[in-house]
């Protein structure tokens, strides 16, 4: 089957022809909308389209209410170039998307078409201003938009064939506007398709030609399983974007993982129930909050232009979801800071980025341990100490300025001018600026050409000559000399300059010391880092209370709603062999600790708080049993969910006893039995099974 571009456009306007949520943005460049009108115009192939006839009530783009009556067209594959299509003879973005939708840079309606050699441009205003061939691609598509004979009143009649040109350019105006009648063919996909279905075949066809990214196709799923993931996804990036933090669609399918999964493979997400998606989003939605403000309050980050990327907050939040939402101590905290630190002026995402994640969220989850992430990074990066060697010809794009900045921040130094901190001034007159201590007209006049010698731009415009300023106190500056200025600075605020590591010794502000003065300020700047991040990780290990002290306090409390003992994992004590619904009631338990406010399951003790020790399980050895747990706890409840416990064997009255300490779950849980999934919760000292009515308004109440 096929249909004219213009059917196509018309189905789009009348909203026939609509584009689902899950599919990606309009992320086509200008020379490929060009190319698509230049292989049209020359009868090139360009493909086929793919649609979906269905009645479903599925999310659409920019149409949250709509309704269908009947079946409706469903756009799976071909949106780049049907908006394309739409925006130039239509000259206005097609329903689905909004004006802020299409970036700068990538709406196509300038292009111009050449009416006498059918050449396709960008506007450009020397070429085009005085020379009527040029005509813009939308008007040609208006009735009585672009007029042959006003063409002609503007051309140089001399030696030309006025007939023949006059024939020409309508035969060429025409080959382009013939274009809303050439048919595209059409495929379709079936009737009875549910939307995992279709959603399947869109990874399928855009595996191919133009591929999406991991990322991509892991927001189709969730927005397969929840229709409202792109619309909430877009709403937070704008609130986060006006707060000075701009993140992106894939900076939140990798925060999803990291909350839900606790890791960054991509296929985690592809299967996850709707009311687990949800609240996992609810958990991100206030988490990122918390993590905005922490940034801002602890590490003196104060916008994503503080960050060389945002994939360092990843692991933070994998953390966070893995305990309580909080960290455990100061102590975490310190230690968290560090390794953002380090792994920002490492540059430890420059390359491979999704393994490392996956190593470092691997890090955490195995251990529950910051040290475990530490101990990765320095494995990987070496040791984060700075050397002045490092600063050497560096610039302001490179990381380790961010961290002077932090440092000078933490310092509590202020603007020289204004005596602003420099942290969030308000208003476009305090915008934070990166000011040079030596005015580059001074190092100019002194020999150094910024402009043509590689060497001396670095040395212009390196980390050692620059600091953050407002932008009224940058202009209040402007090139004035250090030598007159600093002294000033000093008298004013007392200890100011050292707060910026500024060399003391004035001789040292003068230009013709100014080779001395970077040497000098790169010395400063490497110690005052190194023992900014040394004070974060000392004395920082505090004493814990230990495992078997805390486990023996607990079993003296006896059962509760977060305390609950069994004898045995697998064996039947009674009938003496091995039994599944042993295994069942020790899983229940945890899904009811995971489902309600977490607790400690020992196994090995029975109601009376007797230790009776594990060897009536059978097991070879006390791996084997804790392998066969994790096992079980994976199969049946889910392997996202291991991440909130932890698992040791511990003595208690010369017993061994199966400690299990499980925090509370972000998402729902359910246990696999007897071909059902069921849902438990913590009822006092005993463990509930909810009905299909109570499950759906527990889970509001619990998760959302």
């Amino acid at each position: 089957m096929s249909e004219r571009i213009s059917i196509l456009c018309s189905k789009i306007e009348n909203r026939d022809l609509v584009l689902p949520e899950f599919q990606r943005e309009f992320t086509w460049r200008k020379d490929q909308s060009r190319d698509l009108i230049d292989s049209l115009l020359k009868e090139y192939p360009t493909g086929s389209l793919l649609f979906w006839k269905t009645k479903e009530a599925i999310a659409l783009k920019n149409m949250p209410k709509y309704e269908p009556e009947g079946l409706i067209e469903v756009l799976l594959d071909g949106q780049q170039r049907l908006t394309v299509l739409y925006m130039l003879l239509r000259d206005d973005i097609p329903p689905y998307y909004s004006n802020e939708d299409i970036e700068d840079g990538k709406d196509p309606r300038n292009l111009y078409y050449n009416i006498e050699n059918q050449d396709l441009k960008y506007y450009k205003q020397i070429e085009m201003e005085n020379n009527p061939y040029w005509v813009r691609v939308c008007d040609c598509f208006k009735t009585n938009k672009v007029s042959i004979p006003e063409i002609i009143n503007e051309i140089d009649h001399e030696n030309i064939n006025l007939a023949n040109k006059i024939s020409d350019l309508h035969q060429n105006l025409n080959k382009l506007t013939q274009i809303r009648q050439v048919e595209y063919p059409i495929m379709f996909v079936g009737e009875e398709a549910n939307l995992n279905h279709a959603l399947t075949v869109f990874d399928r066809v855009n595996s191919k030609g133009t591929p999406l990214s991991e990322a991509d196709i892991a927001l189709a799923h969730l927005c397969s399983a929840w229709p409202k993931t792109r619309r909430v996804f877009k709403e937070k990036l704008e609130k986060l974007s006006k707060q000075g933090f701009d993140f992106d669609l894939t900076f939140l399918a990798r925060a999803m993982n990291a909350v839900i999964n606790g890791r960054a493979e991509y296929h985690l997400l592809h299967n996850l129930k709707e009311e687990q998606i949800a609240a996992g989003w609810n958990i991100l939605d206030g988490l990122l909050d918390y993590v905005v403000n922490f940034l801002r309050d602890r590490a003196y980050i104060y916008g994503t232009n503080d960050l060389n990327t945002n994939n360092v907050l990843i692991p933070l939040l994998g953390y966070l979801s893995k305990n309580e939402l909080k960290f455990q101590n100061e102590s975490d905290r310190k230690k968290l800071l560090f390794w953002i630190y380090a792994a920002l002026f490492q540059r430890r995402y420059s390359g491979s980025v999704d393994q490392k994640l996956a190593r470092d969220l691997s890090a955490i989850e195995t251990n529950n341990s910051v040290d475990s992430l530490l101990a990765v990074l320095k494995e990987d990066e070496g040791d984060p100490v700075v050397t002045p060697e490092s600063l050497d010809t560096r610039g302001v794009g490179h990381p380790l300025y961010n961290m002077s900045c932090i440092v000078i921040r933490a310092n509590d130094g202020v603007d020289w001018s204004n005596g602003l901190k420099l942290g969030r001034p308000f208003g476009s007159s305090y915008s934070i600026q990166r000011h040079h201590i030596f005015p580059k007209s001074l190092l100019r006049d002194a020999g150094y050409d910024s402009g043509n010698n590689l060497i001396h731009q670095k040395r212009v415009n390196e980390i050692a000559n620059r600091v953050p300023m407002t932008q009224s106190g940058n202009l209040d500056i402007f090139n004035k000399p250090p030598e007159q200025y600093l002294e000033v600075v000093e008298n004013n605020n007392p200890g100011n300059l050292k707060k910026f590591m500024i060399p003391t010794n004035s001789s040292l502000w003068k230009i013709d010391n100014y080779e001395q003065f970077l040497a000098k300020r790169r010395k400063l700047i490497a110690k005052e880092i190194n023992n900014f991040m040394e004070g974060l990780i000392k004395n920082s290990n505090s004493e814990k209370e230990k495992t078997e002290d805390k486990l023996e306090k607990l079993i003296e409390k006896g059962e509760s709603n977060k305390i609950e003992f069994k004898s045995t994992l697998r064996w039947n004590i009674y009938a003496e062999r091995m039994d599944k619904n042993i295994e069942h009631s020790v899983l229940k338990t945890i899904a009811a600790f995971l489902n309600t406010d977490g607790g400690s399951l020992i196994i090995g003790i029975d109601d009376e708080k007797k230790a009776l020790g594990l060897e009536m399980d059978k097991f070879e050895n006390h791996d084997a049993m804790l392998l066969h747990l994790m096992n079980i706890v994976k199969d049946r409840i889910g392997a996202k969910f291991t991440r909130f416990f932890d698992i040791n064997i511990e003595k208690y009255k010369g017993k061994e006893v199966l400690y299990l300490d499980c925090r509370p779950g972000l998402v729902p849980a359910y246990v696999k039995h007897n071909n059902q999934e069921k849902f438990y919760i913590r009822t006092g000292p005993s463990t509930t099974e909810l009905s299909v009515s109570e499950i759906h308004e527990y889970i509001q109440q619990r998760f959302y």
